[in-house]
């Protein structure tokens, strides 16, 4: 007899290699932007993001130091001050160690904080394809089990709620608004798992996709949610009609049909920023 609680640790386990895998190999062209000066109100943001963002193009590869506080202070023409809080930035990403008498050593991306993905994922107008990849790779399996248990477990309220998205979704808003109401969606079924895991997992997936790097990703390339709205119906009326295998099967159609449209848009990202077309 298996072991209580197994195949949950082994998909754990599971997932978590996945993030601990060989270094990614970005697609797009490495590009070497030189540093601007700050500009920004809170000046240790716009240098944190430029740091962390040469540190995503291999500018400093993991193992190796970021120049001295004063240097940094100098190119950025900023004072030390800021320097120091852009550098409490990305260690709280998780992209560099400090310590006394040995300056700032860049850590390998693996050991970054989730938060940080997703302007690994996009940034300086490039997507790197092999990392989203990797992302939908991990989560939709997850997702799909996720949906299954949304079905077997969901309550009334919970179903006629997510009605009442479906027909947010079927009003007519523009892109981003109907990207947001499949968010919502997202967050519901994990609610109708009863789940605290499920639940923690899909909220910050949804965190995930509305961090600013996605967005404006999804605003120049996305695809209107609204085609989803056929997928949806189907879950629906065989929730209505007690058909639970056929309802599971939609929905999990819905969360295929999310995490396709988003590598979808990746690619088109993608393309575009290499002059291509698809």
């Amino acid at each position: 007899m298996e072991e209580r609680g197994g195949a949950p640790l082994r998909m754990l386990t599971k997932w978590l290699d996945q993030w601990n895998s060989e270094p990614v190999v970005a697609l797009a062209p490495k590009i070497v932007v030189p540093f601007r000066p700050a500009r920004r109100r809170r000046l240790h943001e716009e240098v944190a993001e430029q740091l962390r963002d040469a540190i995503f193009d291999d500018r400093f590869a993991a193992g190796t130091k970021l120049p001295s506080e004063r240097d940094l202070a100098e190119e950025f023409r900023v004072n030390r001050a800021s320097i120091r809080d852009a550098v409490k930035v990305l260690e709280g990403l998780g992209l560099v160690s400090v310590r006394h008498g040995d300056g700032i050593t860049v850590r390998s991306r693996t050991e970054a904080s989730f938060d940080a993905l997703p302007a690994m994922i996009f940034h300086g107008d490039r997507i790197d394809l092999a990392l989203m990849s990797e992302f939908v790779e991990v989560m939709s399996p997850m997702l799909l089990e996720m949906g299954r248990l949304a079905i077997e477990r969901h309550t009334d309220d919970q179903i006629a709620a997510l009605r009442e998205l479906r027909d947010r979704l079927a009003a007519g808003g523009h892109r981003e608004a109907n990207a947001a109401v499949l968010r919502d969606i997202l967050v519901l079924l994990s609610d109708m798992t009863r789940n605290t895991v499920w639940q923690m997992l899909a909220r910050s997936t949804r965190a995930f996709l509305e961090a600013p790097p996605l967005a404006g990703a999804r605003r120049r390339f996305g695809r209107d949610p609204v085609r989803l709205l056929p997928t949806i119906d189907r879950c629906l009326e065989a929730i209505a009609e007690d058909r639970k295998d056929d309802a599971a099967r939609e929905l999990q159609g819905v969360i295929r049909q999310l995490y396709e449209g988003v590598l979808d848009d990746a690619h088109d990202a993608h393309e575009a920023a290499n002059g291509g077309s698809r």
